[in-house]
């Protein structure tokens, strides 16, 4: 049995970010690692100003935008006529703004740059590999056991290791409340001129956006009614019947996405009970699972991990207050997120009259697009309400 003081659960960026955020303020880290360091997908995680920011405390941010493709603006069209419904300036209209830029940057560079933080940290120690198999709240302790029965025993334990995380049900509730969406997605054609395509209609949401080099990513969100239905037609044969209604420039953008990687299943889940449990807490997708409509993922991760981070030095390292404040200042801008999420995906796949109302209001000049993308008013939250996200799963069409 291994005895710790802080024991974080991770997968793909969350753990990393998470440890990094607490040894700055001066906390020995543990990390449980899921995924291998060379474990890692070909998407794209959207940075939003504000995660950029909190990078900068770690010395991260300007290395991460070197690295990333800045996208000068945003389309959202309709996916069955082409009609374009809303145009956003982002490139230095939100550098501008909102003092940073809003980019994307691979996920294998975002990865690996958290990889070697880590290991230049003498405060951060991880396990590769590693999943959790059970977790047991003693009170005044937790204790973790792997896969490989392995035990550790932690002052504290962090849950950053996506929707499945053994820590959830220990919080009560979380449970999935929307209907499934299935995301499918790959490397394609880069989108002309430096500019986010988005397309939408009641069955698709289609993202075409660009990598800094110059490919591109297409990611394919299918709104569906019942999981049995795409297991008889298969994914492929879903894709192609659903791509053929489509305008010609969605089909050259996004045809071939069909058949190649396999679909993640993503639905809206409710907010936990609680946010701590005696002295387990969990952040990113752990805490909230979302939608994969919106560029939420990374940045809520980022957020979350430097809120936590913070918590633990005005505590002066004293576990419930920390966690106490952690959830106080995290919960009601993460979940305030999911719901913009939810609604941001009932909106991209509405039909009839609640469609024709939403052009209309796309279409009006007095929306601020270029706000509405940065998600700037969010609470905290800063998570874009029209990019490409994701989460674990990888959840989310491009990002995480």
């Amino acid at each position: 049995m291994v005895a710790l003081p802080l024991l974080v659960l991770g997968s793909r960026f969350s753990g990393l970010v998470t440890a990094l955020f607490l040894a700055h303020q001066g906390f020995p880290v543990h990390v449980l690692e899921r995924d291998r360091p060379e474990d890692v997908d070909p998407g794209l995680a959207v940075l939003t100003p504000s995660a950029l920011r909190e990078l900068a405390v770690l010395g991260l941010a300007d290395a991460l935008a070197a690295g990333a493709w800045e996208p000068r603006g945003l389309t959202h069209a309709d996916a069955e006529s082409g009609t374009v419904l809303r145009i956003a300036e982002l490139g230095p209209a939100v550098r501008a703004r909102f003092g940073r830029p809003y980019v994307l940057v691979p996920h294998a560079e975002l990865r690996a740059l958290l990889v070697a933080a880590c290991a230049a940290d003498e405060m951060v120690t991880v396990e590769w590999g590693r999943r959790a198999a059970a977790v047991e709240d003693l009170g005044d302790a937790v204790l973790v056991t792997d896969e490989s029965g392995a035990g550790y025993r932690a002052e504290a334990l962090v849950g950053a290791d996506g929707p499945g995380s053994r820590v959830r049900a220990h919080l009560g509730g979380g449970h999935a409340v929307s209907r499934p969406y299935l995301l499918h997605r790959a490397p394609g054609p880069a989108p002309p001129d430096h500019v986010v395509r988005l397309w939408s209609c009641p069955s698709l949401h289609v993202t075409q956006a660009g990598a800094p080099d110059g490919t591109g990513q297409v990611s394919v969100t299918v709104r569906v009614d019942a999981l049995d239905d795409v297991r008889r037609e298969g994914v492929a044969g879903l894709l192609a019947r659903l791509l053929a209604t489509t305008a010609p420039e969605v089909r050259a953008a996004a045809g071939h996405v069909v058949g190649t990687l396999p679909a993640h299943v993503h639905r809206h889940h409710a907010p936990l009970e609680r946010g701590t449990c005696h002295r387990m807490t969990v952040v990113g997708d752990a805490a909230q699972p979302m939608l994969p409509h919106t560029a939420q993922s990374t940045a809520l991760e980022v957020l979350d991990a430097a809120a936590l981070g913070r918590a633990f030095d005005h505590a002066d390292g004293r576990i419930a207050p920390a966690l106490d404040e952690y959830v106080r200042v995290r919960t009601t801008p993460r979940a305030a997120t999911a719901e913009r999420a939810l609604d941001f995906a009932t909106l991209c796949h509405a039909d009839g009259l609640v469609r024709r109302m939403r052009d209309r209001l796309w279409r009006a000049a007095a929306v601020d697009a270029t706000a509405a993308v940065v998600d700037a008013t969010g609470g905290g939250s800063s998570t874009g309400t029209y990019a490409h996200g994701g989460s674990h799963g990888p959840t989310g069409p491009m990002a995480g």
